[in-house]
């Protein structure tokens, strides 16, 4: 079972490296932009819980950026491979 799994991680792995550039930047950006945003979000909803309790838009605010994170995080990769699948064909 781990050596099935070492392979697919393997697959993943060659798959990726075979990638045209502009699907690796995008990847790695979007990425960046994701983490980026997630511990903006998370840092706004600590604040709440601790310093801001009179505001509740803060609450919601933090939520909504930890859900556009993640968001922001598909969109790059998907975007990234619909770009490396498109570039592949022509």
């Amino acid at each position: 079972m781990q050596s099935n799994n070492f392979k697919n991680i393997e697959k993943i792995t060659e798959k990726f490296n075979k990638m045209n550039h502009l699907s690796r930047l995008i990847i790695k950006y979007g990425t960046q932009v994701f983490m980026l945003m997630f511990f903006l979000g998370a840092l706004t909803v600590l604040l709440y819980k601790t310093i801001l309790t009179a505001n509740d838009y803060a609450f919601y605010l933090g939520t909504q950026i930890i859900k556009m994170s993640f968001s922001v995080f598909a969109e790059s990769i998907i975007g990234s491979i619909l770009i490396d699948f498109f570039a592949a064909n022509n």
